[in-house]
């Protein structure tokens, strides 16, 4: 069965975040800048530099094309029902399941066990 045919016979869309999204479209926020190009002090010349940063420069603006067709079609693809969105408790279920030193993991754990306590005293 292809995608478009699951697609057509799947009544529930898919849950995608738009970074999920991104990667797939090579568009991920890892791609953008150069690790290197932050060292002030190199065995350069000038031009080697300047070649360097204009190359890096072409890079970034490619990928922030790249980023915002993206970003148009997962637009598109929750509009026309294909896709959907994590909701806020799915969002904070995949952050909680990062390591408890974590900031944010500690404070997604707490949302998350005040959000069930606020439904199991909705039920009593």
């Amino acid at each position: 069965m292809t995608q478009t045919e699951l697609l057509l016979t799947d009544p529930q869309p898919r849950v995608v975040d738009f970074e999920a999204f991104a990667v797939k479209r090579h568009a991920a926020m890892t791609d953008l800048g150069e690790a290197a190009l932050h060292k002030a002090h190199t065995r350069q010349s000038r031009r080697q530099r300047q070649r360097q940063l204009d190359a890096q420069r072409q890079r970034d603006h490619e990928w922030a094309t790249r980023r915002a067709q993206a970003r148009n079609d997962y637009a598109d693809m929750i509009a026309r029902g294909e896709i959907r969105k994590l909701t806020r408790r799915e969002r904070l279920e995949r952050t909680a399941q990062g390591h408890p030193d974590n900031p944010s993991v500690q404070a997604a754990r707490r949302l998350l066990a005040r959000m069930d306590a606020t439904t199991a005293n909705d039920i009593d």
